[in-house]
């Protein structure tokens, strides 16, 4: 099913075939809907929207995507792609990984502020916790670490579909499923017979 095909039915199931008056619409809530639903679908739904890594500092031998991560004070921060819906996971470098035991963990903001307030809620030993505000991931490093300050990272995400990329078939030639393709159609058609009411 192509993108031109998902829109035409989107747009017959509110009785306008030609696409004459809702087509724009049902572009948009389609788009929509797959960002929502993506964030919670299964990875095997949404293979074309799956990246490794972020912009490019440095590169290994496999041509992976490294982000070479300074620590300051035990804290470091970078930006991410513009457009991430979700961040899945971050990983150690694997030739960092053989020589560091450190452990990471991902926290949500609510605990970044109760370490403010409470220092045994900090990382420690060889503990590194990371979250994500906005288009930035944060880190903060166990003042107890004592191995190296430069660490090689690679981030796993979600990014916002890029339609004008939407040539040819979704499932056959984007790596999403007929289940979640529907799912959004579904969706679309929900918000916009909602919006004609």
């Amino acid at each position: 099913m192509t993108f031109d095909e998902i829109v035409t039915e989107v747009c017959t199931r509110v009785n306008d075939p030609d696409k004459d008056t809702y087509g724009g619409r049902a572009e948009t809530l389609f788009i929509q809907a797959v960002c929502e639903l993506a964030i919670d679908s299964p990875l095997e739904e949404i293979q074309e929207l799956i990246i490794d890594g972020i912009p490019l500092i440095d590169v290994d031998d496999e041509g992976t995507s490294m982000t070479a991560v300074e620590f300051l004070n035990y804290e470091a921060s970078f930006s991410i792609p513009y457009g991430t819906l979700k961040v899945l996971d971050l990983f150690i470098d694997p030739a960092d990984l053989v020589v560091s035991d450190l452990i990471l963990k991902e926290i949500d903001h609510d605990e970044v502020k109760r370490m403010k307030l409470e220092p045994a809620f900090k990382p420690a030993g060889n503990e590194c916790f990371w979250y994500r505000i906005g288009n930035e991931i944060r880190l903060l490093l166990s003042e107890d670490w004592t191995g190296g300050l430069i660490i090689n990272f690679t981030f796993q995400i979600i990014n916002s579909p890029d339609k004008d990329n939407w040539t040819g078939d979704m499932t056959t030639g984007h790596g999403y499923s007929k289940g979640f393709v529907f799912k959004c159609i579904e969706n679309a058609v929900g918000k916009l017979r909602a919006e004609l009411v």
